[in-house]
């Protein structure tokens, strides 16, 4: 079976592919990046780079501490008028 692949991506390295591809393309893009992905055998490669991708995208502690501190100084604020 014949493969259409694109000019665009099959000039592009490895690793330019493997950053597109972490971006999480849509529609044609995702197709045409796919198929580049198969077509160098990087899909071990491509499933590490969008896992990296998304534990970046998670919050930080003081994120998570911040809300934290407004919770406190919110029933610090206003707790005694719903007790």
């Amino acid at each position: 079976m014949v493969v259409l692949r694109s000019r665009k991506y099959s000039q592009l390295d490895d690793s330019e592919i493997l950053k597109l591809y972490s971006h999480e393309p849509k529609g044609e893009n995702l197709h045409f990046l796919q198929i580049e992905i198969e077509q160098r055998n990087l899909t071990s490669q491509a499933i590490d780079v969008v896992a990296d991708n998304r534990k970046k995208a998670r919050h930080s502690i003081l994120y998570y501490l911040f809300y934290f501190g407004m919770f406190l100084f919110f029933l610090f604020r206003f707790g005694g008028d719903f007790i």
